[in-house]
């Protein structure tokens, strides 16, 4: 379903339709946020706010307020809890990574009227870092991959919060499988 030019459910699989012109299919990989993310960034986000608001309304029934406050408390609610929770649900949904021996292409979606796409071509290429520091993040075997290119034309930031020559990738499953992965398919 298409809602906004950049907003497109379909996509990724527009993508490696595309790829597989080019490419094998044991050639191209596709990287994606692992189930962690949406268990413990969604789903537990979403319970929490459920249960604020459940107690937010117990309060205000406990002290008779007018039915105005309950409408004022749902508004508020929405806003801020619920967007929170589709934004990240949005990002676990359609973010996604594709890794080619010419290079690595990552989509990510902002928001549905915000998506940002970054490529670093293979020979640019410089270290694959992984990084796994939480506790959740061993027990699970997620973490994070973050993919270094050479910088030496590149002075201006990125508009995602990372260098424009970076690409971070967060909540992977097995990062040093996926690092390894990288490594094969962009440097032989």
């Amino acid at each position: 379903m298409k809602i906004f030019s950049n907003f497109d459910t379909k996509f990724l699989d527009v993508v490696l339709a595309n790829k597989l012109k080019s490419f094998k299919k044991d050639e191209i990989f596709v990287i994606k946020r692992s189930r962690y993310y949406f268990v413990f960034k969604v789903l537990f986000h979403f319970i929490g706010y459920i249960s604020v608001l459940v107690g937010l309304v117990c309060f205000l029934v406990y002290l008779d307020c007018p039915p105005i406050g309950f409408v004022i408390l749902c508004i508020a609610w929405t806003i801020v809890a619920w967007f929170r929770v589709v934004h990240k649900l949005l990002k676990y949904l359609y973010d996604f990574t594709i890794v080619t021996p010419k290079g690595i292409t990552t989509f990510k979606q902002k928001w549905i009227l915000h998506s940002i796409i970054k490529e670093i071509p293979a020979k640019r290429i410089k270290a694959i870092e992984i990084c796994r520091t939480t506790l959740l993040g061993n027990i699970f075997r997620y973490g994070n991959v973050d993919v270094v290119a050479d910088l030496s034309d590149v002075s201006q930031r990125g508009s995602d919060s990372e260098d424009s020559w970076v690409i971070g990738l967060t909540y992977v499953d097995y990062p040093y499988e996926v690092k390894e992965r990288i490594s094969k398919t962009c440097f032989h």
